[in-house]
């Protein structure tokens, strides 16, 4: 009697696909938090993102964070709904997004502590 459940491929890419989106939402939710750090030490004026700073004159905070999430979770629908068509968007836009995530991080987490 054969086993009843999905495929181990299947499974396997599952797995492959949460670990990529997972990623991609502690890199973005990092580079949100020291963004937020940074703004309420030391104002907007260090940021180098245009669009950034633009919404936080429009806006404040919360509307800069509001896009970044509507951004991250536009992101996501994205993915998952390709994912099993097209993969190698999975994989790349994943690592694009994650990158980026992690870029505004370390840029973010220096800025904080060369002004500390």
């Amino acid at each position: 009697m054969a086993p009843v459940g999905p495929p181990r491929a299947v499974i396997s890419g599952v797995l492959t696909t949460r670990i990529i989106l997972f990623g991609l939402v502690l890199a973005q939710l990092a580079d949100a938090l020291t963004f937020t750090i940074g703004v309420s030490r030391y104002g907007i004026g260090l940021e180098s993102n245009g669009i950034a700073t633009a919404l936080f004159d429009l806006a404040g905070l919360p509307g800069v964070l509001a896009a970044k999430g509507g951004v991250v979770l536009a992101s996501l629908s994205i993915l998952v709904a390709t994912a099993d068509m097209y993969p190698r968007l999975l994989v790349w836009g994943g690592a694009a997004a994650t990158s980026l995530g992690l870029l505004g991080f370390a840029t973010n987490s220096a800025s904080i502590l060369l002004l500390s």
